[in-house]
């Protein structure tokens, strides 16, 4: 598991969670409120709520946005993001309220069991509430490729 986990603020605004998500190079985040863990966010949820069913985005990501997700998004997902400054949603309104957590004795294979069943990419790793760590799809990928 990676223990410094960077964590989002449910009242963040989204332009704010997608720089940060860009910044520390990271698709998805936990999202806190008071430092407890509240749900979980990720670019995914970004596009959901940037996109507009039949319409055309009219505001398209900065060029240095689309570089930094064209490695790992569809066209078609990266042409429905928006995220526009002045947009008063915040994290907690568009975050997935469900949350994957183990604790820190949990077997590795039971936590690939909870992420192939899920189909989710993260994993947190909590004590009372509070984050310890994330255990991520990559990190998964190492354990496998180490055997």
């Amino acid at each position: 598991m990676t223990t410094d986990v960077k964590t989002v603020e449910a009242d963040w605004p989204l332009d704010r969670v997608a720089q940060f998500l860009v910044d520390h190079s990271i698709s998805g985040a936990p999202v806190v409120d008071g430092g407890t863990l509240v749900g979980v966010i990720s670019l995914t949820d970004l596009a959901r709520h940037s996109s507009s069913a039949g319409e055309p985005a009219t505001e398209r990501p900065s060029a240095y946005y689309r570089h930094e997700l064209e490695a790992q998004y569809s066209e078609e997902d990266l042409e429905d993001l928006r995220v526009t400054e002045g947009d008063e949603t915040t994290a907690e309104h568009v975050m997935t309220p469900q949350v994957y957590d183990v604790n820190e004795r949990t077997p590795i294979q039971q936590v690939a069991q909870v992420m192939h069943r899920g189909g989710i990419h993260r994993v947190f790793v909590t004590e009372n509430d509070q984050i310890r760590g994330i255990i991520t799809a990559m990190d998964m990928l190492k354990v496998v490729a180490s055997l």
